[in-house]
């Protein structure tokens, strides 16, 4: 299983038989045969193939995914996210797009084990800051964790956002960034793992 960033909350996840898109940034142009959408102001794009954009569980061409309620950053209160667990090719993959800063034991149980993270860590309102995105980190003690949603110098957002030196700082990494993060089962880490995704061509 793979996984591409292409930016803000965006990641491609591949595996042997499916690609499934999680919060596609405007003007991707990437097909799949699902797209998950973390809450809903979210734009699909023409080629999504299967939308899953709510609380529940779906299964397409062999993977398993579990949408869980979630409160985002920006509410006081109300569940109008959506968290995802995402198992395919055997990997667990934890999608959290923009949600408040702490997760339920709920939330964490029904994630379940986790093997790949993906967490935005831009801060400044609009979604986790690095100090809350570590202690999720801390929570899930998953095997990788791919940050998103930071000042990479190209991306415009509503407000301005932390670069991603802050985050590597509190969590005490500095990975070489790579093109993509290839998972195996049969190779995984026994520490809780940065992965720094260089951003692909949308």
């Amino acid at each position: 299983m793979e996984v591409t960033y292409l930016g803000m909350n965006c990641v491609r996840l591949t595996g042997r038989d499916i690609a499934a898109l999680c919060d596609p940034a405007e003007g991707i142009k990437q097909g799949a045969e699902a797209t998950l959408l973390s809450q809903e102001d979210i734009k699909v794009p023409e080629k999504a193939g299967m939308v899953i954009d709510g609380p529940g569980e779906y299964e397409i061409k062999g993977a398993m995914i579990t949408g869980v309620p979630a409160r985002l950053h920006v509410d006081e209160e109300g569940d109008r996210g959506t968290i995802y667990s995402v198992m395919i090719d055997g990997i667990n993959v934890a999608y959290l797009g923009n949600i408040a800063p702490e997760l339920s034991n709920n939330q964490i149980e029904a994630l379940g084990q986790v093997d790949v993270l993906i967490i935005p860590v831009g801060g400044h309102g609009l979604t986790l800051d690095s100090v809350s995105a570590s202690k999720i980190i801390s929570q899930l003690e998953p095997k990788y964790v791919v940050p998103t949603h930071y000042d990479d110098g190209k991306t415009k957002y509503a407000a301005p956002q932390d670069k991603l030196e802050v985050f590597l700082k509190e969590i005490g990494s500095n990975p070489e960034p790579m093109a993509k993060l290839k998972v195996s089962s049969r190779d995984m880490p026994l520490e809780t793992t940065i992965a720094v995704l260089q951003r692909a061509g949308a």
